[in-house]
Order: C-alpha cells, then sequence, then structure tokens
C-alpha cells in the first residue's frame, strides 16, 4: 500500500501499515537503508533486535496481538527506522494500536505539539507506551479468561473445559516469550548513544519498563494459577475415568453368573443338570439382575 505521513515540529513519520513489495522501492529511493534491514521485514523475524547505524537505528519490535475469532494471541512485528529527521514504521500486518495512534495523530494536532515537537526519541518513547497499553488491555482479558475457566474446572470439567484451559495456558506462556526481550530492547535504545535518544529520555523508558515488569509479573502469577488449574483438571479427570472404570467392573462381575449359565447350557452336550428347569435358570439370572441393580443403588447412596 502507499505510505502515510505527519509532518511534525522537526520530523516526520512515514507508517507503513500492510507493507508489500513495492513499497520497498519508496524507501530505497527516499533513505539509505541497510539492504540486511529490508532481509529482517521481509523474513518476518521472530527475534527483537536493534541494529545501530551510523545516521540511524533500525528495530523489530514485536508487539502482542489478541485474536477474538481464535481467542489466540499472535505475534506481530513492527519495524521501526528512527534518525533525528524522520521516523518509519513498517507493519507486514497491520497493528490496531499504531494505527490507531497514527490516525490520532493526523486529526489532532494536539496530540502532534504533545508527541512530535520534540526529538524522535521522545516520539518513539510516546508511541512505545501507546502500544503497550493494549498489552495491559490483553492482560486484562487473560485476567477474565482465567476466571471463568476456573468456574468451568470446578463445575464441569469437561472437554471443552480441557481445550480451553490448554489454550489459555499457551496464551499465558506465549505472552511471557514476548515481553521479556522488549524490556532488554528498551535499554539498548539508551545505550545506542544517539543525539535524538539522550540520557534525559531514560526516565521515560523506564516507566514503560516498569510497566512490562509489572504486566511480566502478572503473567507469572497467572501460570503458576493456571497450571494449578491444569492440574486441578487432570485430577478431575483422572478421578472421572476410575468411576467409569469401576461401574464398567461391577457391571462385568453381574453379568458373569448369567453369562456363564448361558454359555454352559449353550454346550451342545446331553444330560446337563436342571436342562428341562427353565424356572430355575430364569431365577439365576433374575437374582443376577436384582443384585446388579442393588449394587447400582448402593454406589448412588456412597455418593
Amino acid at each position: 500500500m502507499a505510505y502515510n505521513a505527519v509532518n511534525g515540529k522537526k520530523f516526520v513519520w512515514w507508517h507503513f501499515s500492510e507493507f508489500e513489495e513495492s513499497d520497498f522501492e519508496t524507501l530505497e529511493e527516499h533513505f539509505q537503508f541497510h539492504p540486511l534491514d529490508f532481509d529482517d521485514i521481509r523474513d518476518d523475524t521472530e527475534l527483537t533486535k536493534l541494529d545501530v547505524y551510523k545516521h540511524y537505528l533500525f528495530s523489530i519490535i514485536n508487539i502482542p496481538v489478541f485474536d477474538l475469532k481464535t481467542m489466540q494471541i499472535t505475534k506481530r512485528n513492527l519495524g521501526v527506522f528512527i534518525s533525528k529527521d524522520y521516523i518509519v514504521t513498517v507493519t507486514r500486518k497491520p497493528i490496531e494500536s499504531v494505527d490507531r495512534f497514527f490516525e490520532r495523530a493526523q486529526r489532532s494536532s494536539g496530540l502532534r505539539r504533545e508527541a512530535m515537537a520534540k526529538s524522535t526519541g521522545f516520539f518513539l518513547y510516546k508511541l512505545l507506551d501507546y502500544i503497550f497499553r493494549d498489552t495491559k488491555v490483553i492482560l486484562r482479558e487473560l485476567v477474565r479468561e482465567t476466571d471463568q475457566v476456573e468456574k468451568q474446572v470446578y463445575d464441569s470439567h469437561t472437554r471443552v473445559t480441557t481445550k480451553r484451559l490448554g489454550m489459555l495456558r499457551r496464551n499465558v506462556l506465549f505472552m511471557r516469550h514476548m515481553i521479556e526481550p522488549q524490556k532488554i530492547l528498551l535499554e539498548q535504545f539508551l545505550h545506542a548513544k544517539k543525539t535524538y535518544l539522550p540520557n534525559t529520555l531514560e526516565i521515560y523508558f523506564d516507566d514503560i519498563r516498569d510497566s512490562l515488569k509489572g504486566i511480566s509479573v502478572m503473567l507469572d502469577n497467572h501460570k503458576n494459577i493456571v497450571d494449578g488449574l491444569f492440574d486441578v483438571n487432570e485430577a478431575f479427570l483422572s478421578h472421572r475415568t476410575n468411576e467409569i472404570i469401576r461401574f464398567l467392573t461391577i457391571i462385568s462381575v453381574v453379568l458373569m453368573p448369567p453369562t456363564l449359565i448361558t454359555s454352559y447350557y449353550g454346550m451342545n452336550v446331553d444330560g446337563l443338570p436342571f436342562r428341562e428347569n427353565i424356572l430355575l435358570v430364569s431365577m439365576i439370572i433374575g437374582a443376577s439382575l436384582i443384585l446388579f441393580v442393588l449394587l447400582i443403588l448402593r454406589i448412588d447412596k456412597k455418593k
């Protein structure tokens, strides 16, 4: 798609929401980025990274995104080129928080004065702060999902509950895997020693880092809770399996006498005892059925 741009007081923000192969020509025409940076964007790398060049910085930032249809947390890469005179953001697939911030910057002169009147480093702080606020929204969604799954585990513990619990466990682990590298990346930005990333921004980036640390603590606690629910659910399923096996065993034992009798008198042998006494054989079968019913009632009474 064609790029969009917003002019700040000292720099320009270029944004590519759905980056395509044709957009590489635009970047090559206006900037002199290293070809390896284009490879990272093209390959949609899994790693968070920061490359320091003489005239600019290039970073890949992993952004968690919650898909309401699949109920999965997925990863979207945000590519950032930052220099004194510009900041370029690139996403292969749209990231709602980034697009929303860009639209606000286009519409609101107040936001442009607040976020784009200083250096590109300060603007990067405002952008990342806005993005990671959405991460807190995802965390609240995980908390809500955990509460609902916990109720299902203790009330029903069905196959659907097990599947939902497994998805919740996957989301928590995936979220932890994504958040940790971002804290390291923030420190790397400040250690890049660029004029547009002065030491005075450290307090601002520390604020984002503290927010991410808080999210990490919450995710660690949630991991412990989900692991506990997983163990409880497994115990319930194991107990249910044992009850089913016990019930089938009782049925097998109770039906064993009638089965033995029918198989015995089914032999093609003359002179079997009580062969002509149908009443006696029927009484034995009836007694077995009565015993079966009594055992079932006793089991229900114990429950």
